[in-house]
């Protein structure tokens, strides 16, 4: 679980889906500090995403989004973690960077990948989703109105996103379901 105080290291497509459903400040108004740490890797990502969708925030052209250079050993970190992740050569480099970050700088990353997810919890990186998010906008900003939270998750799924809910009305059952909610 994560602490409060803990800063947020955001991988692609938390950071882009919010933006494109119109939701971006969810992420300003939660982030510990009103900033997001997003390693350059996902920046990249997010970059190569604004051409198809102008929508999505440059990270240089916001206030609550953090630039964050890797250093050699969080390099190291993010190399190691993509060896244990299948795929293609440039196939996970967001999610490995920002786990790295979030290792050696005691942050916690927010990931939607289930493998990434599980390498983040190998090495004992706290972690949360996109959904999570959309949870916690629901109990602190939108005060507990169901309408408005499901609004976020249905503006998210028609940017095509994957949630493992199939509309924002079967949010609430979802979330005490994984015990997200007393």
């Amino acid at each position: 679980m994560m602490a409060e105080h803990q800063r947020w290291v955001v991988d692609t497509s938390a950071y882009t889906h919010l933006c494109r459903a119109g939701h971006a400040n969810i992420l300003e108004q939660l982030a510990p500090g009103g900033v997001v740490v997003v390693p350059t890797a996902v920046s990249d990502e997010i970059e190569q995403g604004r051409a198809g969708y102008p929508d999505i925030h440059a990270v240089a052209n916001v206030d609550w989004a953090e630039l964050a250079v890797l250093t050699d050993e969080e390099q190291w970190t993010m190399l190691q973690v993509k060896s244990e992740l299948s795929g293609g050569q440039f196939e996970h480099l967001g999610e490995c960077a920002v786990i790295a970050c979030a290792h050696h700088r005691g942050f916690t990353a927010v990931l939607d990948e289930r493998d990434a997810i599980v390498q983040a919890d190998a090495l004992g990186v706290p972690n949360v989703d996109t959904l999570w998010i959309v949870i916690e906008a629901y109990k602190t900003l939108f005060d507990r109105d169901r309408d408005r939270a499901a609004q976020v998750v249905d503006d998210l799924l028609a940017t095509d996103m994957y949630l493992p809910i199939k509309d924002g009305t079967s949010l609430l059952a979802w979330a005490y379901e994984q015990e997200l909610l007393p």
